[in-house]
């Protein structure tokens, strides 16, 4: 799900660019990220104004024996934003669990006119808890995330849902360290492509 303000939606085309990634979970147990619900919140630094996108993993574009994920296509004006904050929605099998980053990522990426900006790949995690009663690990329901890049798979998905932005130059965004243990980022320069 994707929520942007109406603002931005009406935006000029030609001062547009757009924004792509994938959303998902893994699918290892016990830290299946597949129960729950992860919600990327992002900020314009010029207008302060939010969106979101969200993933309830009930729905995948590709899917693995590892992870599960959804691809997001947004068009923004040009400027500068902020992945801002990551929240989390899950149960721990007796209650729902929520979690979110404690302080504002602030990591910063770049939108340019009549291009795509490609983010990467976030999987949700859960954390997990072994239970006194069964001996048993389980996933309790507090997510993170772990950025990396799926370039190769997630473009053909782009090309694939949006034929109309082949002609778009690509380009993957470089995102720094995150200072939330609810955000690891794995490769901290964007590959080449």
């Amino acid at each position: 799900m994707i929520s942007i303000p109406e603002d931005f939606q009406t935006a000029d085309k030609a001062s547009q660019g757009f924004l792509v990634g994938s959303l998902g979970a893994t699918t290892i147990w016990p830290s299946t990220g597949e129960n729950l619900q992860t919600t990327l919140i992002f900020r314009s630094t010029e207008s302060n104004d939010r969106f979101s996108v969200s993933n309830d993993n009930n729905d995948s574009d590709f899917k693995t024996t590892r992870v599960s994920s959804s691809l997001f296509t947004l068009p923004l004006p040009a400027g500068t934003y902020q992945l801002d904050t990551v929240t989390f929605k899950g149960t721990d099998g007796r209650k729902t669990v929520q979690t979110q980053s404690d302080k504002p990522l602030n990591i910063s990426f770049h939108i340019i006119a009549g291009e795509v900006t490609y983010l990467g790949q976030f999987i949700a995690s859960s954390q997990v808890s072994k239970s006194p009663l069964w001996n048993t690990e389980y996933p309790n329901g507090r997510g993170y995330l772990t950025h990396s890049y799926a370039e190769k798979q997630d473009k053909a998905l782009l090309y694939q849902q949006h034929p109309e932005l082949s002609s778009f130059r690509f380009r993957a965004a470089a995102l720094q360290g995150s200072p939330s243990n609810l955000l690891k980022i794995e490769t901290k320069t964007a590959p080449q492509g």
